[in-house]
């Protein structure tokens, strides 16, 4: 009798606590109802958004981005290009995101879906708010389900939670938020990179063409060896898959002390850079121009007479200049903060580049 009762009492406290662990998912709230747009009213027209916020634990803002007559911007840098790419991809999930089951509306279980008041110190989810007009909707974004696809979400000041169909890409992060990437410029298409210091010490590298493996390195010492053609080589990279740690405008910097930096493409493109270390951080800020002298990849020799050359040479001559024309619409007026190791790697003394002195 005692044992049977020991037994009965066990099942009970594991009855109990299922309970208490499944009953935030899996009760509904008969608010939110399943197999409809979690956004009817705004999914038709989400290309009218014009603000878009993103807020994380304590209500703080993380970014704040602008639709405006040049693209989104992102405020809270000073109005830099935002990530068009990532919010994009929010904003159609948002619009196409379709309940699938209706949860919790019980504000003591929001916790375990992430979707509890974004006032919350310790709050475990983001805050989406969708300006369109005069009307705004702020969505919580919450846990990833575990045992299923899909994500928990709530809109805000209402007491249903739900599961949603998809995942929702969102992040805390504020450099998340903004176009991080400068530049990206491929080293196959790099035909020359000079440096020049302040102090007077020029360094240049150069190639006859993009077929040449290695590039030299122009006045080199009779007497002295390079470390390594790679160590020559990777100065083609300095501007490949350039990304940003910070952006602020190019006012209040004295770049009289400046080290310069000078990229030629094949292309004809010239990219000129202006590089300075201050304090911890290291800066930049660059400018593309297409120089008349600049050095162009000759048109390939098919032996035939090809009378479409001159079209050829002003199409390319009008993608040159689009090309120029896009790299100054986003880099114009701004200044970046970049790694020390991608600084490093574009401050390069012709030394750093020979065999050391034989003692």
């Amino acid at each position: 009798m005692k044992r049977n009762f020991l037994y009965l009492a066990v099942l009970t406290i594991i009855a109990w606590l299922l309970l208490w662990i499944y009953a935030p998912e899996d009760e509904p709230s008969g608010q939110a109802v399943a197999d409809r747009y979690l956004l009817p009213g705004i999914a038709k027209k989400i290309n009218q958004a014009n603000r878009v916020e993103i807020v994380s634990a304590g209500n703080n803002t993380v970014a704040t981005l602008l639709k405006t007559g040049q693209g989104w911007k992102f405020e809270q840098m000073g109005g830099y290009h935002a990530n068009w790419v990532k919010l994009q991809s929010l904003l159609a999930g948002l619009a196409q995101a379709r309940i699938v089951e209706a949860k919790t509306d019980k504000a003591e279980y929001y916790s375990r879906l992430g979707v509890e008041d974004i006032v919350a110190e310790d709050a475990r989810g983001v805050l989406v708010r969708i300006s369109i007009a005069d009307e705004t909707t702020g969505i919580l974004i919450g846990h990833r389900a575990t045992s299923r696809q899909g994500q928990y979400v709530r809109l805000q000041n209402t007491a249903a939670s739900a599961l949603v169909d998809r995942l929702l890409d969102v992040s805390s992060e504020p450099l998340d938020w903004a176009d991080s990437e400068i530049i990206d410029i491929s080293a196959a298409e790099v035909a020359e990179v000079e440096i020049i210091h302040p102090q007077g010490e020029r360094l240049l590298v150069t190639r006859i063409s993009a077929d040449q493996t290695d590039f030299d390195l122009v006045a080199l010492p009779q007497d002295r060896q390079i470390k390594s053609s790679w160590a020559v080589n990777s100065l083609a990279s300095v501007l490949s898959m350039l990304n940003m740690e910070t952006v602020r405008t190019d006012s209040g910097i004295d770049w009289s002390r400046a080290i310069k930096m000078r990229l030629l493409m094949f292309s004809g493109v010239e990219i000129m850079a202006d590089m300075l270390a201050v304090d911890d951080a290291y800066l930049l800020r660059l400018h593309a121009d297409y120089p008349a002298a600049a050095v162009v990849s000759p048109p390939v020799n098919t032996g035939t007479d090809n009378t479409e050359q001159p079209d050829i040479d002003r199409q390319v001559a009008i993608d040159v200049e689009k090309s120029v024309d896009d790299i100054n619409k986003k880099v114009a007026g701004w200044v970046y903060g970049i790694s020390k190791y991608k600084f490093d790697a574009m401050v390069k003394l012709p030394e750093d580049l020979l065999d050391p002195l034989e003692s």
